[in-house]
């Protein structure tokens, strides 16, 4: 195994750790079990972390062997950018998913097994404007149920 050095600053390790923090969150929310690659190298970096660690933000757990963001550390940077990512992610698949449902109410379910041509892009630009005006305008309250 090859290894590297990396010459970084206080504050460079700090964002790294919340880096990897937050890449750790996104690759492991979805899933049952933990990705044991992106754990160890957080633990790495944590650990890496906690050696240097002046404001107590990295915990050591003995009783699992691995470090973790303390939760207030943790909670400010759920709130800074997880909470962001998550509301400007939601809209703009809100916004997706209902073109494309207008999409194939227009054009047919066939559109969804190949590539668009130049007017139907064109189109679906149309109708994505058109979706994203009204949801700015209504919100969720744009959205109807027909049964």
């Amino acid at each position: 195994m090859t290894y590297h050095t990396l010459e970084i600053t206080k504050d460079q390790l700090r964002t790294m750790v919340a880096s990897m923090f937050l890449s750790t969150w996104v690759v492991n929310y979805p899933k049952q079990e933990l990705d044991e690659e992106f754990e160890e190298v957080r633990n790495l970096v944590l650990s890496k972390y906690h050696e240097t660690d002046p404001q107590g933000e990295v915990e050591y757990q003995s009783f699992a062997d691995v470090y973790e963001v303390n939760q207030e550390t943790e909670n400010g940077w759920m709130e800074k950018y997880i909470q962001e990512y998550e509301e400007h992610s939601f809209w703009d698949q809100l916004i997706e998913k209902l073109t494309q449902k207008e999409m194939v109410d227009e054009l047919g379910e066939e559109i969804l097994n190949r590539p668009l041509s130049e007017e139907e892009v064109q189109k679906q630009l149309q109708i994505e404007q058109k979706v994203e005006e009204k949801l700015e305008r209504n919100g969720l309250w744009a959205l109807t149920w027909d049964e």
